[in-house]
């Protein structure tokens, strides 16, 4: 799942990994009380967590990841402890975006709006909501608290981290057997409806008619406005039937008609590649963005650790237990 398909779903901003361990255990305290939906399980500084808001998190995270609610009251209370600091790192960020002012503009929540719609058409929208036991606007609401924490962490982590080129070069020499481009193929494609059109076209192509002049007159992909080129592509990404046509072609041959769920299709490989190491110049923009992720990692895990040293921070252990058994 991808990130902004994870924020779209849940309207979080993603940025506090689940379990990573960055939340540091606060001193005990609070009324101890029976865990109804509104009981307090956690308080952080003017920020109170209800039962019915770990619920609701609970609740969520199983329909995400298709989790079965445990039948342990051990693995429910492990789960809802670590859903709990979740919360509570959230809570963090809330009151230290209220601390600095940092705000979400009409504009700018229309526009994260506008890009993750566009993903989703009016019936899944609400399909997803639904899953999720949230509604239009409970959904808005997260987006925008995701984008303001988003903000935050932009302003206080990630503008403080950058990487230099001499890391990156040491980093290449010590790994450069990490990074290999595996086992590639280059091939073009055209796509017809029916099976007697498709044995036509081969016919063509097996004649000598030039591949890409014949995609772009033929062919239904929406590839065929460049002559079918599929680009270069690596076992799995491509469907299974495909794939296996495809990679026991050699360089310049022509397939047999495939059959797929889309039509009938034909394809030729330009150039197949073996798997080897990168250089240098292909593996740095992976080595910059991996390196920049570890510090920002260890950057986001002690600024949290501050957070927490900062703020009061409180949990009632009796109603956790409670709600977890």
């Amino acid at each position: 799942m991808s990130k902004k398909t994870l924020l779209f779903a849940i309207g979080l901003a993603g940025l506090i990994a689940f379990g990573s361990g960055a939340y540091f255990e606060p001193r005990d305290g609070g009324e101890t009380r029976l865990g109804r939906p509104n009981d307090v399980v956690a308080t952080v500084g003017s920020v109170k967590i209800t039962v019915g808001d770990l619920d609701r998190e609970f609740n969520r995270y199983k329909n995400l990841l298709r989790f079965e609610e445990a039948k342990s009251a051990v693995d429910n209370l492990r789960v809802k402890k670590s859903l709990l600091y979740r919360l509570i790192d959230e809570s963090l960020l809330y009151l230290e975006a209220e601390k600095l002012g940092i705000e979400v503009s009409e504009k700018e929540l229309e526009l994260e709006l506008r890009g993750l719609l566009s993903e989703y058409d009016q019936a899944k929208l609400g399909l997803v909501l639904a899953k999720n036991e949230m509604n239009f606007e409970e959904w808005k609401k997260g987006v925008k608290k995701s984008l303001r924490a988003r903000k935050l962490v932009e302003r206080e982590i990630d503008s403080k981290i950058k990487v230099g080129e001499k890391e990156i070069k040491q980093f290449y020499k010590k790994n450069s057997d990490q990074f290999k481009w595996p086992e590639r193929v280059r091939a073009m494609q055209i796509m017809v409806e029916d099976e007697t059109t498709a044995e036509r076209v081969r016919k063509k192509l097996t004649g000598g008619a030039d591949f890409g002049k014949i995609a772009k007159r033929y062919s239904q992909s929406p590839d065929s406005m460049v002559g079918g080129d599929l680009g270069f592509f690596g076992r799995g990404q491509m469907p299974p039937e495909f794939e296996a046509a495809v990679f026991d072609l050699k360089e310049g041959e022509i397939s047999s008609v495939i059959e797929s769920i889309y039509g009938f299709h034909l394809f030729k490989v330009v150039k197949k590649e073996k798997p080897r190491g990168m250089k240098y110049k292909e593996a740095r923009d992976r080595i910059n963005q991996l390196l920049l992720e570890r510090k920002r990692e260890k950057e986001f895990k002690s600024w949290i650790k501050q957070l927490t040293e900062n703020n009061t921070i409180s949990i009632n252990r009796e109603v956790l237990s409670e709600i977890s058994s």
